[in-house]
């Protein structure tokens, strides 16, 4: 038995050696892929209603602010191929488009010819830096975007695209279809329509509207809300409230599951087999509002710190 034991290691052994020497020998045959690249930068002055629209088509998005009453702009546009001139023809079939129409300022990436599929590795980055008080609109398809440090009005529309926001400020409107949301310090006039999308919200106050169906809401407010409602449909939702905060909540689960801290005390709005809604917490005049809705998933109603979920957010 020992015997057959070893003649079966030796064998493993022996196969995993070849798998990896085979493994090596195709790597080692596989030629380097060359690398071509081109930077197109601008710079606009900046005055009261400017706006900056982007609209990236497989494009990363980094916006952040300065001091400066300025608007700079840099994109990298990128392609890797085995063959260099595979890469560089792909490459020239990048366009960047902008325009300038009354105090907007369009930004546009898109491909010459449609009809020829790349068969280069392409990659577009934007890098805008503007002053805090400028607005921004950005539509992204399958790509990503990263804002930090806003205090006007943001607007995203998104399909398959991460968001990360940073402490922004102001009015926020956010659509976004297959692309999770991760935002933190955010305070303002909110509005979230996601679907198939994931949202984690941490430390955030103001006023919050968010219109959610299959996905998972990680939400945690601070002193300063005052207004949270959430309708999140075939959604589970988990809200956290560490600061102690004399909020005034209303949760209402229809066919869906209600978790509520031991010996919490709380007043039943209604309860029977299809749904049940409760009444939890001050009614005080500074009191924030928290009214949650859940149809067919989870709502959970935690009194302790938020824990990040995900670690490649900003």
């Amino acid at each position: 038995m020992l015997m057959l034991r070893t003649k079966k290691m030796i064998n493993r052994i022996l196969l995993f050696s070849l798998f990896t020497a085979h493994l090596a020998t195709l790597l080692a045959q596989t030629p380097p892929r060359q690398v071509v690249t081109k930077t197109i930068e601008d710079t606009y002055a900046y005055s009261m209603g400017n706006e900056v629209a982007v609209e990236g088509e497989k494009a990363e998005i980094f916006v952040e602010t300065w001091a400066k009453q300025t608007i700079s702009i840099r994109l990298e546009m990128t392609a890797k191929h085995e063959n260099i001139e595979t890469a560089q023809r792909e490459l020239e079939n990048l366009e960047f488009v902008t325009e300038v129409a009354g105090q907007k300022i369009f930004l546009k990436n898109t491909r010459k010819d449609k009809n020829v599929r790349p068969e280069s590795e392409l990659i577009v980055n934007y890098y805008i830096t503007l002053p805090e008080e400028c607005p921004v609109y950005l539509k992204s398809h399958f790509g990503g975007a990263t804002i930090s440090n806003l205090k006007n009005r943001l607007r995203i529309n998104g399909e398959y695209s991460q968001i990360n926001i940073d402490n922004v400020q102001g009015l926020l409107d956010i659509r976004t279809r297959f692309g999770d949301i991760v935002g933190e310090k955010i305070d303002g006039n909110v509005v979230i329509n996601s679907r198939r999308s994931d949202i984690e919200l941490f430390d955030v106050g103001g006023s919050f509207t968010i219109n959610a169906q299959y996905g998972e809401l990680r939400l945690s407010p601070n002193r300063m809300l005052t207004d949270l409602q959430v309708n999140a449909d075939k959604s589970d939702v988990y809200l956290f409230d560490p600061s102690g905060s004399p909020m005034q909540y209303t949760l209402t689960a229809t066919h869906a599951e209600l978790n509520l801290p031991n010996e919490i005390p709380l007043t039943e709005l209604e309860n029977n087999s299809d749904l049940r809604s409760v009444r939890i917490g001050s009614g005080r005049e500074l009191a924030g509002r928290v009214m949650v809705s859940v149809s067919f998933g989870k709502l959970y109603l935690e009194k302790e710190k938020a824990k990040r979920v995900r670690q490649n957010g900003f």
